[in-house]
């Protein structure tokens, strides 16, 4: 993790306060800390190229992940979407498999969402990189906001232009050059769109239907590839489930902790059926919850919404502004008169230099960071309303850098630490 002392570094050159959340400001870590080196290491295990330069994930006594988990025959990668570090030590006694086999805890990308760290994940590359940044972003060629992971414009609309999905997956997948045999282990309506189909590559999908077949899918995954060959086996499984929960109803709800408890029987039935293999559980990002009196709907500030030249775009706790040219400058300080005890405005390219997205620049990445970076306090969230789109209403929420938001178990076992 981040010292100290880099946070406020950090903190300083952004201008960023360090007190802007309750439970303190989590900058995301990418030099060996982070969920980008978990990234990073998992790519090496499977034999895939990762630039030299990139760090590996450090284990306990400052070993390389890579190297721990390179020999292992069978590799299973779990990502629990929505797991946040925080929410599992709360409830630790309804998660004991989980959490007993907890080492210790990473820190998610920035922003700390879906579409950025899933991205990160199945391409061992940054957002800086990649260019995900947010559940919604900009393309500037056709004037138009997507959402990459259902391949969807903001309208709704499918996606069909081929150069416009070619610019959105430009990042070539870590299996591409994996060495190992893959499975992707999933839900039956999130395997087969342009997104999923892109990142996979040749390696087939295993589907399970409700969470009583995943650990079933994730074994026959592994039997299939046994049977096929000699070689070393690498499994990605991915539930959403628990994302969801906490999206609609708040990871203080009962309906959170109940997927929680499942996931935990789910986690040791895996390990059951798999005893030799090599678990690494993790998450993309934890979560906050956000009453609705804490939302700010940038889109009823008519005077501020005219000086943008499009909707909002990434996500509510970490919100992109592009800006029309003769309103660049004085953006930043009408937000900050308005509302700048609940947001923080930060030009992006600030954002950039001091390395929230992580090493590396690309043109998609710094095009669809815009002009100004809208950071909601404590929490707070900032969103707009565009005419004929259908309102989401989230009770949880995710993508800023506060510690419930940020950090995320790594969960081993075996853990040899």
């Amino acid at each position: 993790m981040l010292s100290t002392a880099k946070t406020s570094e950090l903190a300083q050159r952004t201008g960023l306060p360090t007190d802007w959340y309750a439970d303190g400001l989590v900058w995301p870590d990418y030099a060996g800390g982070g969920l980008f080196n978990l990234a990073v290491s998992l790519a090496r295990a499977c034999g895939a190229d990762v630039p030299a330069d990139y760090r590996d994930l450090m284990l306990g006594g400052d070993v390389a992940a890579s190297s721990r988990w390179a020999g292992s025959d069978t590799l299973v990668f779990f990502l629990i979407d929505g797991l946040g570090d925080n929410f599992l030590s709360r409830n630790r006694d309804i998660a004991p498999n989980l959490w007993r086999e907890r080492v210790q805890s990473l820190t998610s990308v920035f922003p700390s969402t879906t579409a950025t760290a899933i991205t990160t994940l199945m391409t061992a590359q940054p957002a800086a990189v990649h260019g995900l940044i947010g559940w919604y972003v900009r393309d500037e060629e056709t004037d138009s906001i997507v959402a990459p992971l259902p391949m969807r414009h903001r309208s709704g609309a499918a996606i069909d232009d081929v150069a416009l999905l070619a610019r959105l997956l430009h990042t070539a997948p870590m299996l591409e050059t994996a060495k190992r045999m893959s499975r992707v282990v999933t839900l039956a309506d999130l395997a087969e769109g342009p997104y999923s189909r892109h990142h996979r590559r040749d390696a087939s999908v295993h589907e399970y239907a409700t969470l009583d077949s995943l650990a079933w899918s994730v074994f026959r995954a592994e039997r299939e590839m046994r049977t096929a060959t000699s070689q070393q086996k690498f499994i990605y499984a991915y539930t959403p489930l628990l994302d969801a929960a906490g999206h609609d109803f708040g990871m203080e709800s009962r309906q959170a902790r109940d997927v929680l408890a499942r996931l935990d029987e789910v986690y040791a039935q895996m390990r059951s059926l798999l005893p030799d293999a090599q678990f690494v559980v993790s998450s993309d990002h934890g979560f906050t919850d956000n009453p609705p009196e804490n939302q700010i709907v940038l889109s009823d500030h008519a005077d501020l919404y005219a000086m943008l030249r499009a909707p909002l775009t990434g996500e509510r706790r970490a919100a992109y502004c592009h800006v029309k040219a003769e309103y660049q400058t004085v953006f930043g300080l009408r937000v900050a008169e308005r509302f700048g005890d609940r947001v923080h405005a930060m030009p992006a390219a600030l954002a950039f230099d001091a390395g929230l997205f992580g090493p590396g620049f690309g043109s998609e990445a710094l095009l669809r960071g815009g002009d100004w970076l809208l950071i909601p306090r404590d929490d707070w969230t900032v969103l707009d309303r565009v005419d004929g789109e259908k309102s989401h209403a989230m009770l949880g929420v995710h993508g800023g850098l506060s510690a419930a938001e940020m950090h995320v178990p790594l969960i081993l076992s075996p853990a040899r630490l």
